[in-house]
């Protein structure tokens, strides 16, 4: 509990002064608190506005071309950019997949190439892509190349741009 102040007539001057100082320090303290409060939120604010915002790729062709080039550079965050949002959680386990099955152990990815073959439109936001892709592989301890054909099916998804939602691979 506190001490009631004393009686005007007692006051001294220095009483008064430290009075006046812990009433600025509290001003103050509270000032620097609100600004604090105030950066943060803002700051928040902006990130979100910022995830929500952003666009995707504006065709399907480049859809699928950012996700070829992501895997042929074994880039997660690329990889992970061109699927759709219900798919990017697994982008790590896709990409995964898809250099263990494709590529054999002993041997390292060189490079990708592409031909869309078919492009199929199944509604205003949806589009799916037929694809040669033929995988440039290296045999590591030989150093021989060797191409493997792919067909693939890509069904692309227009939201905010347009992203990848399913992969298949075609029998040959």
């Amino acid at each position: 509990m506190r001490a009631a102040p004393p009686p005007p007539e007692l006051r001294s001057r220095s009483y008064e002064r430290r009075r006046k100082r812990r009433r600025r320090r509290r001003i103050l303290l509270a000032s620097a608190a609100a600004v604090v409060f105030s950066l943060t939120i803002t700051s928040v604010t902006a990130v979100l506005v910022h995830r929500s915002s952003t666009v995707g790729p504006e065709s399907p062709k480049v859809a699928a071309e950012q996700l070829l080039r992501s895997m042929a550079q074994n880039s997660i965050n690329e990889f992970e950019q061109a699927l759709c949002e219900p798919k990017r959680y697994q982008a790590s386990a896709i990409l995964r997949e898809f250099n263990s099955g494709l590529v054999d152990f002993g041997q390292e990815l060189d490079d990708i190439s592409w031909r869309i073959t078919k492009e199929t439109r199944r509604s205003a936001d949806e589009v799916e892509l037929d694809m040669d892709v033929t995988l440039r592989v290296v045999e590591k301890r030989t150093g021989e190349p060797d191409d493997r054909p792919f067909p693939m099916r890509m069904q692309v998804v227009q939201d905010r741009g347009w992203y990848i939602c399913e992969i298949e691979i075609l029998t040959l």
